[in-house]
C-alpha cells in the first residue's frame, strides 16, 4: 500500500478464482477489492478497523455507485486509487478510480459510509467522541461529480403483487458470511447477477450499478430476489422475512 499524495493506492492481481466467463473479475470481487482499499486507506487516517474495534465501532456502507469501462482479466495487475472526500452530519464520502497495468483508467466509484457502534450500529458521530482523531478529508473531489445516489425502493407487495413468485432466492450460508457472522455486502452484487444470468440478462453488458444496502442478514437467514426492467436499466431489489428490505441495485446496460 502506497499514500500518494491526497490519494491511498493498492495493487491487486486478479486471480483464476475470482474470475469467471470470459476470464474477466467478478464486478462482486471487484467491489470487495474497492472495499480492501478502502479500508487500508482509513487505517492511514486513523481510522482502521482494527483500531476501531477496540473501541466498539464499525464503518458501514450505506451505498455505492461502480462504473465500470472494462473489467480487469485473469493475470492482471490493477490498481485502485482511494480518498475520503466528503463529511455530512455523520456520513462519510469515500471515492475511487480504478487503472488498468498501462495506467488506463478502467473504472469509478462512490461510496457513503457511516460509523456505527459495533453492538448497536446506531450512528457514531467523531466529533463527539474524544477516542477518536479528527475526521479527515483527503480531497474533496467527486469521481462523478456529485454523492452516491439513493434509489427509490418500492414495497414488495409493489412489486412482487399478492402472488408473484421471487426470480431467485439466497441463503446466507457459511460461504456467504463475513467476519460479523453476516452476509458481506459484495454478495449482494453477485446475488443481483445470479438474479439477472438466470433470467437470460447478458452481465457482461452492465456498465453501471448503483446498490444501497437497506437490512444486515445474518446466519440461516433467506432473502428473494425480484427483477423490474425500464429500457436500458434494469432493478433488482431483495426481501428478507417477506417485506424487510435488504438492498437495491440499479444496472445499466450497455448498448
Amino acid at each position: 500500500m502506497a499514500e500518494t499524495g491526497k490519494y491511498t493506492e493498492m495493487e491487486v492481481y486478479c486471480k483464476a478464482t475470482e474470475c469467471g466467463i470470459g476470464d474477466k473479475l467478478y464486478c462482486s470481487s471487484l467491489i470487495g477489492d474497492l472495499q480492501e482499499a478502502a479500508e487500508r486507506s482509513s487505517n492511514t487516517i486513523g481510522y482502521g478497523t482494527s483500531f476501531l474495534k477496540e473501541i466498539d465501532i464499525c464503518w458501514i456502507i450505506l451505498k455505492m455507485r461502480l462504473h465500470i469501462d472494462e473489467l480487469p482479466s485473469w493475470h492482471e495487475t490493477f490498481r485502485i486509487r482511494t480518498w475520503a472526500n466528503s463529511i455530512e452530519k455523520f456520513y462519510y464520502g469515500r471515492d475511487f478510480e480504478i487503472f488498468n497495468a498501462e495506467g488506463k483508467m478502467i473504472g469509478q466509484a462512490t461510496s457513503t459510509w457511516i460509523l456505527a457502534d459495533w453492538n448497536s450500529h446506531r450512528p457514531v458521530i467523531a466529533n463527539k467522541r474524544p477516542d477518536l482523531p479528527p475526521p479527515v478529508i483527503q480531497d474533496p473531489r467527486f469521481a462523478f461529480g456529485e454523492s452516491c445516489p439513493k434509489l427509490a425502493f418500492p414495497a414488495r407487495i409493489d412489486i412482487a403483487g399478492e402472488t408473484e413468485k421471487p426470480v431467485i432466492i439466497k441463503y446466507a450460508d457459511y460461504n456467504e458470511l463475513d467476519r460479523n457472522r453476516h452476509v458481506n455486502n459484495s454478495r449482494y452484487t453477485a446475488w443481483a447477477y445470479d438474479a439477472l444470468f438466470k433470467n437470460g440478462y447478458d452481465v457482461s453488458k452492465i456498465e453501471d450499478l448503483v446498490i444501497n444496502y437497506n437490512s444486515e442478514v445474518k446466519a440461516g437467514e433467506k432473502v428473494e430476489l425480484f427483477i423490474s426492467s425500464d429500457g436500458p436499466k434494469v432493478s433488482v431489489f431483495g426481501y428478507k422475512n417477506i417485506d424487510t428490505k435488504v438492498f437495491a441495485v440499479e444496472l445499466t446496460m450497455r448498448q
